[in-house]
């Protein structure tokens, strides 16, 4: 056996208990945070907090977490109207479902996109290259309107060094890149003539290969070219990203929070930037740390209030992106073992 098929048989062995090893991981992350706030705060301080806080905002809160995912569904399905196959909405929110789902179990890799393209495949036969088009314009305006988001309370709070420094950034690439999906669906004949050109010296297989994959991809970008169906996708954006700081603004009056709008877009921003990257299975910890350590910075000094914001946060986020998930998963034949072949996949720069 060389070492290279050794290498890949011990791969595929850590792989096959790596399911064990993050539901231990995620057993041992709330033991430690459990330990932490009764040896600092204390639990009942805690639970007598959450109890009092009104839970009315907190169902609040989570309605608008589902109703944010139903939208993102929504704004998928509407991506697809202006192509050869268009896919219905219960199709497109049960994708968006499963792919938040498994980005947020499997913390070490952006499966969930590989996850949606499964999902929408194996219900309607689209070929992932043209999906892949959509996954890139829909990633693109959310970006676009979280940087707007950070360039709407510049001029009135200050912002943490990490988010002051990078703002420009936030908001220039984006629009960048949208200017770059526009020229690509606007010329899409120019694109796939130089795309042709590039790939000339290639093998004829190879180069047929790709240049159906750049012409589903382009397919994928369809939406743009009608004005009125652009605008919409606008318009849906940015009531998610509204909704988005909403959600943090409805734990405020549940906890009787001193705090604003303004600081529930400082806790959506922070929060966001801080879970971005792959981090721990299901965020915990990551995402607790940064709600608190931003209401903290607020001038918060009532630590078992920042701890139970901090938690009833993450619980209307994540428990509504599970139990979706969940389901989205028993309706398709995705699971650990496809997680894992896509994993597999992406390794050796394979398509998934």
């Amino acid at each position: 056996m060389t070492t290279e098929e050794l290498s890949h048989v011990v791969s595929n062995g850590w792989r096959r208990y790596l399911p064990w090893l993050n539901l231990i991981l995620i057993v041992v992350l709330i033991s430690a945070g459990f330990w932490y706030l009764s040896s600092r705060i204390g639990l009942a301080a805690i639970a007598e907090t959450i109890a009092a806080g009104e839970m009315g905002y907190v169902l609040l809160a989570a309605a608008i977490m589902v109703l944010t995912i139903v939208i993102k569904g929504f704004r998928w399905q509407l991506m697809f109207t202006a192509s050869p196959t268009p896919i219905r909405f219960s199709t497109a929110f049960w994708a968006t479902a499963l792919g938040q789902y498994v980005n947020l179990i499997i913390p070490f890799s952006r499966l969930g996109e590989v996850a949606r393209l499964y999902a929408l495949n194996q219900e309607t036969g689209t070929a992932p290259a043209q999906t892949l088009g959509t996954l890139v314009l829909e990633k693109t305006l959310e970006l676009i309107f979280f940087g707007l988001t950070v360039v709407a309370i510049v001029p009135f709070v200050i912002l943490p060094d990490t988010v002051s420094q990078s703002w420009p950034v936030l908001v220039a690439v984006p629009i960048v890149l949208l200017i770059a999906l526009i020229l690509l669906a606007y010329r899409t004949r120019w694109i796939i003539e130089l795309w042709r050109m590039v790939i000339a010296p290639l093998p004829d297989r190879l180069n047929q290969r790709l240049e159906r994959v750049m012409t589903l991809g382009l397919e994928g970008l369809s939406s743009l070219r009608n004005k009125r169906l652009s605008m919409f996708l606008i318009l849906l954006s940015l009531v998610i990203a509204v909704l988005s700081v909403l959600l943090s603004y409805a734990l405020f009056p549940a906890l009787d929070l001193p705090l604003t709008i303004l600081d529930a877009s400082l806790v959506h921003i922070v929060v966001t930037l801080a879970i971005t990257p792959p981090s721990t299975p299901a965020k915990i910890g990551v995402f607790n740390g940064a709600a608190a350590l931003l209401l903290w910075s607020l001038g918060l000094t009532d630590e078992a209030a920042i701890a139970s914001y901090a938690i009833l946060l993450y619980l209307v986020v994540v428990v509504p992106q599970v139990t979706l998930g969940i389901v989205a998963a028993s309706r398709s034949s995705w699971r650990w073992q496809t997680a894992m072949r896509a994993l597999e996949r992406q390794e050796e720069g394979r398509p998934s």
